[in-house]
């Protein structure tokens, strides 16, 4: 299993968080795992809609598809992204 170190931009609240997750995983898992930490983490006080949220890679200037995952849409570890 190949980890990536991601940091994802969140301008709901203006903060970033640091992500170390499996580059084999699909986006759409990779954001539900995503979300779910942000909210742990900021005691379920931020809300981010799952079924709508959009993860970008910001390095590679493109919205990541759901389907595919973050190895096969060339992100690498370093990258930063940002979730809408």
């Amino acid at each position: 299993m190949s980890k990536l170190l991601i940091d994802v931009f969140v301008p709901g609240n203006g903060k970033t968080y640091e992500f170390q997750i499996d580059s084999k995983v699909a986006v759409y898992a990779a954001v539900k795992q995503i979300i779910g930490s942000i909210i742990e983490v900021e005691n379920e006080t931020l809300f981010i809609d799952i079924e709508n949220a959009v993860l970008s890679d910001i390095n590679a200037s493109k919205r990541l598809e759901p389907g595919l995952s973050l190895q096969a849409q060339g992100v690498k570890s370093g990258h930063k992204m940002i979730l809408l």
